[in-house]
């Protein structure tokens, strides 16, 4: 069951429906996480309120009481909260019965300062440890064990996680860390996904020519790649197009090239980095435009810098500091 439940449980969306299921066994855990009533309690799975859907809004006697919004990999993006309060207004629901459930107490990346964080999901799949319906009780002890199990590899080596829900986990509780030390006008995206859709951290700040920005991404596949994660430095114009981008890369090489990073970040980045002597940046010859530079069509233009497999946490909270300090280094003109 354990393999089983790895592969069902791969998403938010999955441990969405986890919690719904568990409900319609036994309602009486949820009731009590809620502290709702005594009464009839149901559970509505994507909910659609005005401008979107709600992951689980639960109801007492047929009466909306309380709405919860799982986060555990993604940031909150858009307008969705706006939407999901404007709902919860008109139904009466009151802040504190708004949940923004996350996989521990870490800041959701622009999280709404008024939606309670007092809900976890290891804390709600713990309340069915003691279900009286044995398929709640059975699976909730599985599904927290396999929980346990992403908040203990989020913290360790990279090349040794099985999920990549631990390394959305990881890059959140390292976004988190790094904006709170990150140097004055650093710009930080609320969306935590690569132009790729892969997981991801990205920081900018503005400079005379554009924008220098730093990602650092979780690679995909992770499979035969040699290492789970890189940071890329890049340089965007404000026309934000594939020749003005290589053009100004081509102006900024050695402030872009791996090795000029490593050099500025010392000693205890450069063992955390993949050949910190190479440039790295693309090497297709004959290629036409600017393809020896990292990047994306639209977007930044620049060098990759490669982490060794085996970085844990605060490997990567070391080099990705690094990184955001780096930015401030851009040469003016």
């Amino acid at each position: 069951m354990a393999y089983g439940l790895t592969r069902l449980l791969r998403t938010e969306e999955d441990w969405s429906d986890l919690l719904c299921f568990l409900a319609e066994l036994d309602p009486e855990p949820l009731r009590s996480a809620l502290r709702l009533a005594p009464g009839a309690v149901a559970v509505r799975r994507e909910a659609r309120v005005a401008g979107g859907r709600a992951d689980l809004v639960v109801l007492l006697d047929g009466a909306e009481r309380a709405v919860l919004e799982v986060k555990i990999g993604a940031g909150v993006h858009g307008e969705q909260f706006a939407a999901y309060d404007a709902w919860a207004e008109s139904k009466g629901v009151p802040a504190a019965d708004r949940h923004l459930v996350g996989p521990n107490t870490d800041p959701v990346p622009n999280q709404p300062a008024h939606w309670s964080r007092r809900l976890t999901v290891p804390g709600l799949l713990a309340g069915w440890n003691r279900s009286t319906d044995d398929l709640a009780r059975l699976l909730s002890v599985r599904a927290l064990r396999q929980f346990t199990r992403f908040e203990a590899e989020l913290t360790g080596p990279a090349d040794r996680v099985s999920d990549v829900l631990s390394d959305a986990l990881r890059l959140r509780r390292l976004a988190g860390i790094t904006q709170a030390t990150a140097p004055p006008g650093t710009v930080f995206a609320a969306r935590q996904r690569s132009r790729a859709g892969n997981p991801n951290i990205c920081a900018w700040r503005p400079t005379e020519d554009g924008y220098a920005v730093t990602e650092l991404q979780r690679l995909n596949p992770r499979t035969g790649t040699g290492t789970p994660f890189e940071i890329r430095l890049m340089v965007q114009t404000p026309q934000a197009t594939s020749a003005a981008n290589g053009a100004l890369a081509d102006r900024r090489r050695d402030w872009l090239a791996r090795s000029s990073f490593v050099r500025y970040a010392g000693p205890g980045v450069r063992a955390l980095v993949a050949e910190p002597e190479g440039d790295g940046f693309k090497k297709k010859p004959g290629a036409k435009g600017h393809p020896r530079y990292y990047g994306y069509e639209g977007g930044g233009h620049g060098s990759s810098v490669l982490l060794n497999a085996a970085v844990d946490l605060d490997d990567m909270v070391t080099a990705f500091a690094a990184a955001l300090r780096y930015l401030a280094t851009y040469p003016a003109r």
